[in-house]
Formats: C-alpha cells, sequence, structure tokens
C-alpha cells in the first residue's frame, strides 16, 4: 500500500518506523509539494520520545 498516495489515514493506526519505533497515526495529513507526496502526523508511543508528535513517509515502515 502506497500511504505517500493517500490524502487520508485513519487515526490509531500502529507503525513500526525503520528505526525501530513505534508509533500510532493522529489522522492529520500534510501534502509536501516538492516530493508530491503525502505524509501523515504519527504519535511516539514508547521509547525515546514517548509522546512526541512528527510527520512521516509511511511507505518505509511496517504495520502492525
Amino acid at each position: 500500500m502506497k500511504y505517500s498516495e493517500m490524502k487520508s489515514i485513519e487515526p490509531r493506526l500502529r507503525f513500526k518506523t525503520v528505526g525501530g519505533l513505534i508509533v500510532e497515526t493522529t489522522g492529520q495529513t500534510q501534502f509536501v509539494e516538492s516530493r508530491k507526496v503525502f505524509v501523515h502526523e504519527v504519535k511516539i508511543l514508547e521509547g525515546v520520545g514517548e509522546g512526541n508528535k512528527y510527520l512521516h513517509n509511511l511507505d518505509s515502515a511496517e504495520k502492525l
């Protein structure tokens, strides 16, 4: 699935990033014009940075 082509995403979906972080989607999405991709806001659920939110291209993450 190409998350970078999705204009929206459901909140509370869990993923494991390439760096090993467990994150959860918040439902917020932003389009990056220079790359022509959608990125989705995620919240770090455990470990370093727990509770922090950031925008992530979920194509590189593993859905849990």
